[in-house]
């Protein structure tokens, strides 16, 4: 049964982690708390209940408060000995995970 508090309080409680992440897009976040949820109940996210949803997103938000950061630590670029990046370059990004 799905409550309106239940639902106020993860919509809420996105907003908080999206800040406190803001390099992540929302498909990105929804996923991570997907993956989360499954793991504790065997459901994909398309069949997770809002309480098991609820409770992944809160232990994700603690995760991410027990962390520390306020922002994303920023990402990691090639060392390039001191010589500055061309305006055209870009730091190569990691292959996205397609199912």
């Amino acid at each position: 049964m799905i409550t309106v508090d239940l639902v106020d309080h993860i919509l809420v409680q996105l907003d908080q982690v999206r800040a406190r992440c803001p390099e992540l897009r929302f498909g990105q976040l929804m996923a991570i708390i997907g993956e989360l949820a499954q793991d504790e109940t065997g459901h994909s996210l398309w069949d997770v209940e809002d309480a098991d949803f609820a409770a992944a997103l809160e232990r994700f938000a603690e995760d991410m408060a027990r962390r520390g950061s306020s922002h994303a630590e920023p990402a990691a670029t090639p060392d390039r000995g001191g010589t500055a990046p061309s305006p055209d370059s870009r730091v190569a990004q990691p292959p996205r995970r397609v199912s």
